[in-house]
Order: C-alpha cells, then structure tokens, then sequence
C-alpha cells in the first residue's frame, strides 16, 4: 500500500514537468492584425447587471471589423430593455440582438448567432465578462496562420473576497495545465468565455450535434470534435491582452454547482483520453489523502510525507507562477498555500458528486 501511493504520488509529480515546461516553450500570440470580418456571439440570461461592463469593453476594442450579435435566451429580467439602452448611442461596432423562441440554452443561443452571422470567424465569450482594449486583435491573430482551426484564450476569476482569490488560484491552475497540454498537442479543456474558431470549421464538425445531451460543452466538447478532424488546429492565445476577466463566485454553493456541471461533461462521447485523465487526477488525490493518513499511522516518515509535499508545492507554484506572470496577473502566495491543504478533498468531493443528483445553471435544473 505504501509502495502503491508513494508510485502515484511520484508519477505525478514526474508527470509536472511536461505542462511546466510546455508553458515555458509555448510563444507569445502576436497581435499582427487578421483581415477578415469577425462576430462575436454572446448569448445571454438574466445578466441585466453585467451588460454595461460588457459593452463598454466592446466599445474600445481597436479590432475594426467586428459585429456582435447578443443572443438572449429567454431573460426573466430586465436584461433586454437594459441591453437596448445601452446600444442606443454611441455604439463604434454594428451588431443584432436577437431573442429564442422555440429553442433554449448557451448551445442553442451560439447556434443561432452564427446561423446570422455575416464574419468568417467565430468569437465567443459571456455577458458577465470583459476584457482588454485589444482583445479581439490578438484573440483573431492566429488565424493568419491557414492551419488554425480554433483558438482558446485565458480567463482570470476576480474578487476580492478571501473566497474568490482561493478560486483565482485553483481555476487558474486548471487553465494552465489546459494550455500547456494544448502546447504539447493534447488539448483537453477550452472555456467558453474566450474561444475563437473560424465558422466553416464549426460548420465542417455539424456545429454541436452529438454532444447535445449536457447543456453544457459549447467550449471543450467543440474542441474535441474540431481537434478530432484538424490535430493541429488548436492553439492557445498566450498573450496578457488576450485575458478574459469574470468575477468567481461569492459562495460555496453556486461554485459546486458550476463545478458539478462543468465534471458533468466526462460522460458526453465518453473519449478515453479524459477518462483516463480524469481518474489519474482522481488517483492522485486519493493517494495524497492516504499518504497523510499513512502517515498519522507510522507507515510513513514525516521525512518522506514533508519531501513529497514540498516538491508538490514547488512545482505546481512554478507552474501557477509563470501562467500568472506572463499574463501580467497578480495572484496571492498565502490562498496558494492555503488551497494546498484542502485541495485534494474538494477534488474528491466534486468527482463524486458531478455523478449523481442534479445541478443548477441559470435558473433552470439538469439531471447529471
């Protein structure tokens, strides 16, 4: 048993190398301007206090051949009279609202901003997000390149709460062991708040049919399916003017259901890739538990528990801090140390309750 943790504790650690060094590897995107018309899709509900931070980012992107089509999906609130007001004047982009009827949800929302879309690339992102001034130059810049398919960009959780910085912490680990597996050719995750893809290839894979089963998957499930056909058309805008800014959540519940939904995407196409990713992180968590529990019981030396610990938290802190760094991000050493002493248990948590029961997403309910 010892022998068994202490094997999957090391092959982890062994296994940070790659993602460390693939950040380092990967290149900056440059922001040489794409030549082409570009739309942004936005699909939103019940934002109605988000929508003023977002268009007042649109309005100074510097990219000039943009429209954005917002896209809302049967708001309850007072999101569309909102919207309108605030497009009524001084507008520098064309754009369209338009409004569901017989469909519903973020898939079906893309879906028909694209159907009117007049831009041969797609970019989509939330209404409860914003972003630099040149978000979109360098966001598209990658398309020069024939090759690119599709482009996933980095997204910062903000807040100041004690609570929103631990999540700054863990979501922006997750986005950079994403990216760097994106640089070693084995994408896995793509968030939808700052995804660009040209519009035949979405058109090419049949857009999101096949994975219409989780309301959920607009990003990363779209990913596999563009990766599947083009393997080399996935890249990842490293660039601190291409970062996408939300705010995290302010309490435990409304975070384990983003959570739950998002672990909820495994079982849609059932790839083995993340499969087996999955139950490795799994692994991997469960032996770190048993290593303290082994511990507590003298199977294993304080030496031996202190030196693995110690080797983890460098190297996953080499990794947060240059994914922070090269994006011109602050992030706090204190909530790294911190999320290392719960982490393995929420893990934990997540994986098994993403696998029964139900979650919440917008007002509305979705069995897993």
């Amino acid at each position: 048993m010892v022998l068994f943790v202490a094997g999957v504790v090391f092959s982890y650690l062994l296994l940070l190398f790659f993602p460390i060094l693939a950040w380092q590897q990967m290149p900056f995107a440059s922001a040489e301007k794409y030549e082409g018309k570009v739309s942004v899709i936005i699909p939103f509900r019940n934002e109605e206090a988000n929508l003023k931070r977002l268009v007042e980012a649109l309005k100074v992107q510097t990219y000039p051949w943009f429209e954005v089509l917002f896209v809302n999906d049967h708001s309850t609130d007072d999101s569309l009279n909102v919207l309108r007001q605030l497009v009524e004047k001084d507008i520098t982009f064309s754009f369209s609202i338009i409004s569901l009827e017989e469909t519903q949800g973020k898939k079906a929302a893309i879906t028909a901003g694209i159907a009117q879309a007049s831009g041969e690339i797609i970019v989509t992102t939330d209404a409860d997000c914003w972003f630099h001034e040149n978000w979109l130059l360098v966001m598209t810049s990658g398309f020069n390149n024939s090759q690119t398919q599709m482009i996933t960009g980095p997204v910062v959780l903000e807040g100041g709460s004690f609570f929103q910085k631990l999540q700054r912490i863990e979501f922006g680990a997750v986005l950079a062991s994403s990216a760097a597996l994106i640089g070693l050719g084995k994408p896995t995750m793509a968030n939808g708040a700052n995804l660009a893809y040209r519009k035949m290839v979405f058109t090419e894979v049949e857009g999101f049919t096949g994975i219409e089963q989780t309301p959920s998957g607009d990003d990363e499930l779209l990913m596999m399916k563009i990766a599947k056909k083009y393997p080399n058309g996935v890249v990842f805008a490293k660039n601190p003017d291409s970062v996408v800014h939300t705010l995290a959540h302010t309490n435990w519940v409304d975070f384990v259901q983003q959570r739950k939904r998002w672990a909820s995407k495994w079982k849609v196409g059932m790839r083995w890739s993340t499969i087996l990713s999955a139950l490795f992180v799994y692994s991997v968590q469960i032996a770190l538990v048993g290593l303290v529990l082994l511990f507590l019981i003298g199977k294993v030396s304080l030496v031996s528990l202190a030196g693995l610990w110690l080797i983890k938290v460098v190297l996953e802190l080499q990794l947060i801090r240059n994914y922070f760094r090269d994006l011109k991000q602050a992030y706090s050493f204190f909530h790294f140390l911190l999320l290392q002493t719960f982490y393995p248990f929420y893990v934990l948590y997540v994986g098994l309750a993403s696998n029964f029961g139900r979650f919440q997403w917008k007002e509305r309910s979705f069995k897993i």
